[in-house]
């Protein structure tokens, strides 16, 4: 198996082969998080393409100390972020706004769910919810790290992933019951 660092060597000096290489091994992990961010999977195949074109474009700054995966998994995140920003909507509801029912909620209701119905749910979020709920629960950013990522408040950030969950246990719940 050739390793990651001689695909990027090769990247690097412009080989078809090894960027053939480099798309061939993480196209899942970049259609992975494109799905997650997207309402559906034309969407995320566009947005797959744009990770991979600036993965390639920005081959030459990647630094030895950093892996390969945890590169393409942050370069995949913005681009997703950037994505949602460029349709110029919220991607978070301030904390005032957000229904006073909502506690901190913190269980994991999707443990057991099949992969193809827990994305669809995921999918299925308010943009908010959902962008919130990949970078904090999925990606595992802390709140600090998301609220700088998307010019928010932690407070805020904190109530949509309460939100996130909240909505994905009565969907979970719901399926459960039909299965």
């Amino acid at each position: 198996m050739i390793k990651d660092r001689d695909i990027v060597a090769g990247c690097k000096a412009d080989k078809p082969k090894s960027q053939r290489l480099l798309y061939d091994r993480y196209c899942r992990l970049v259609m992975g998080t494109a799905l997650r961010y997207c309402t559906n999977p034309e969407e995320a195949e566009d947005l797959a393409q744009e990770i991979f074109i600036k993965i390639f474009t920005k081959i030459h700054q990647l630094q030895e100390e950093i892996t390969l995966t945890s590169w393409i998994h942050k370069i995949a995140t913005h681009t997703c972020i950037d994505m949602l920003r460029a349709k110029k909507r919220p991607l978070t509801i301030p904390y005032e706004e957000m229904p006073s029912e909502i506690g901190d909620m913190n269980c994991n209701y999707y443990d057991d769910i099949p992969t193809e119905k827990l994305l669809a749910f995921i999918q299925d979020l308010p943009e908010g919810c959902r962008t919130v709920f990949n970078l904090c629960v999925i990606d595992g950013l802390s709140y600090e790290e998301a609220a700088a990522m998307l010019s928010c408040s932690e407070t805020t950030l904190r109530a949509q992933c309460c939100k996130a969950r909240k909505i994905l246990k009565k969907k979970i719940e719901n399926y459960e019951k039909t299965y």
